[in-house]
């Protein structure tokens, strides 16, 4: 037989979890709201500041690009259409032989907004990398933006995907 204790520590439990059951749901609603748009481009560097006598710890260089992003004509079918410019701004923060480690922050602008990207990316020219980088701020239709993506550099090409959510 239940005592009477035990039965009030049960109804008590019962109508807490009853009670946030409205939250729960709630709390569930707002994360199925997340907006995720992946973009994804193509850069083609035009001015490099690599250091052309090799790096070291604390060197700096920076990278202009232009650019693309992939677009369908009814006419001409898949294409590649500029769609802004961008900079990267590196530090090396460890070298060993040709093996450069380096904190990047990017910068994409395009007509619709900016998005800002940070990484650490292990380069060792001219072997093709692949990284992940975060997304750390926009401006205009990106002003909220975070999210994450990947960085695939190879010779003057740089591909970003990323999935940028508002």
């Amino acid at each position: 037989m239940i005592t009477s204790a035990v039965r009030g520590v049960a109804v008590t439990a019962l109508a807490a979890t009853l009670a946030l059951f409205p939250t729960l749901a709630h709390a569930a609603e707002e994360k199925d709201e997340i907006d995720t748009e992946r973009v994804e481009f193509l850069g083609i560097s035009r001015l490099d500041t690599w250091p052309a006598q090799g790096v070291s710890t604390g060197d700096a260089w920076t990278n202009h690009l232009d650019l693309y992003a992939k677009h369908t004509d009814a006419e001409k079918g898949r294409q590649l259409r500029h769609v802004g410019d961008g900079q990267s701004d590196c530090v090396a923060v460890k070298v060993r032989g040709h093996e450069v480690t380096a904190q990047c922050t990017r910068v994409l602008r395009m007509a619709n907004g900016t998005l800002t990207l940070s990484d650490m990316i292990r380069y060792s020219p001219p072997e093709r990398v692949t990284s992940k980088t975060a997304i750390t701020g926009g401006t205009g239709h990106y002003r909220s933006a975070y999210g994450d993506g990947s960085i695939t550099i190879e010779g003057r090409h740089i591909h970003l995907v990323l999935n940028v959510d508002e």
